[in-house]
């Protein structure tokens, strides 16, 4: 069926797409920077609040990507990815039914907008939780995207500045 040639050139053709899938795959990097802007410090000195005037504060610490952000994993493989986002109370109140929000963009398509919520039910002073954003699979491939999540504003809340943060992800060299 197959001549001779043929027979002998397809070994080749199929090992040389694999080397170069290989070589694109091992070119290929995820980056991801925080675009949080820095809080500047104060001019004057304001003493803090006593605890039993009821301090009101969450905050968004930190994300991670589980598993981690892998140009391999996520585009080859097709895999889905858990965002993990770490929310603090650092009031001197128990804060309840506040709402973590997560939003994806890209400049690459206007129209691309991924959001999703989530609750903390009840979050004690001084108590950290991780707040999980699964099923994060059906994303399209773009070159860049931007990840804002936040933490919903409380009444009463003293620091507004930490109840956000904002990431580019870039994907370079593939």
């Amino acid at each position: 069926m197959f001549s001779r040639h043929a027979k002998v050139m397809l070994p080749w053709v199929i090992g040389n797409l694999v080397l170069m899938l290989v070589a694109l795959v091992s070119c290929a990097e995820v980056e991801v920077v925080d675009k949080t802007p820095v809080a500047g410090t104060a001019d004057s000195f304001v003493s803090p609040l006593k605890p039993e005037d009821g301090n009101h504060d969450l905050a968004v610490l930190a994300l991670e990507f589980d598993p981690p952000l892998s140009y391999q994993r996520l585009i080859i493989r097709q895999r889905a990815i858990t965002l993990l986002v770490v929310v603090e109370n650092s009031g001197t109140e128990t804060e309840r039914n506040a709402t973590v929000r997560a939003k994806l963009t890209s400049s690459d398509d206007p129209d691309f907008v991924v959001a999703q919520d989530a609750s903390v039910e009840s979050i004690a002073p001084g108590e950290v939780q991780i707040v999980r954003f699964a099923r994060l699979d059906e994303i399209p491939y773009h070159r860049s995207y931007h990840l804002e999540v936040s933490v919903e504003t409380i009444e009463g809340e003293i620091d507004l500045s930490d109840n956000w943060k904002a990431f580019d992800i870039e994907i370079h060299g593939e």
